[in-house]
């Protein structure tokens, strides 16, 4: 099976290794600790005859810790593959840490690039800058429209801080169900707001 998985790339110095409980979807609960969310969903879905295409969305910070970052995802992505053999692509999208509609656009229209037809797509929007998650969610809804993409897990993972900034509480959030809730938005046709709205509550409570 083609797989595509795009990730965003943190820009910090400090990398902490978490086993996330998972919110709503055990069947993405990985009993390893990993730091970036997306590798335990991988954990869990790979398997040896995967294409699988690894689309890293890299910010170019002036400590030089995206790149470093880069080599620990692919590091320890490797490691979970070592025992599934799943044949694994990665490509690195890099773009300056500034958020013109210039860079943001040529991004997005980069990423699409990366696709072919009738993919499962997997995504983890835990980490990197605030525009990031808007324009996967952008090229989401593009791909699953126009390339037949099978958007299978979107992910966020959620920590607490304590008194001393130290990072607890790990828990792995499932946003598919946002994403494909908008993609139902996109296609309802209703005669006002107030009958618009009394859909949703019925999409919602279903």
């Amino acid at each position: 099976m083609k797989k595509i998985i795009i990730c965003n790339i943190m820009m910090k110095n400090r990398l902490d290794h978490f086993r996330y409980k998972v919110s709503g979807n055990s069947t993405i609960e990985f009993d390893g600790e990993v730091i970036f969310p997306i590798n335990g969903v991988l954990a869990r879905t790979l398997n040896k005859n995967d294409e699988v295409k690894v689309v890293l969305l890299k910010k170019e910070d002036i400590n030089g810790n995206s790149d470093r970052n880069v080599g620990e995802f692919m590091r320890e992505l490797n490691l979970i593959n070592k025992d599934i053999g799943s044949v694994i692509d990665y490509k690195v999208l890099s773009t300056p840490h500034n958020e013109s509609r210039e860079i943001q656009e040529k991004l997005l229209k980069d990423i699409v690039d990366e696709f072919t037809d009738n993919a499962a797509v997997y995504a983890d929007i835990t980490y990197g800058t605030k525009s990031l998650p808007i324009i996967v969610f952008s090229v989401l809804n593009f791909v699953e429209k126009f390339f037949k993409a099978d958007i299978k897990n979107i992910v966020y993972g959620k920590v607490d801080f304590d008194k001393n900034g130290i990072p607890i509480n790990p828990e792995l959030f499932d946003m598919t169900p946002l994403f494909y809730l908008n993609s139902i938005a996109n296609t309802m046709e209703c005669k006002d707001s107030d009958q618009a709205k009394k859909l949703l509550d019925s999409i919602l409570t279903a």
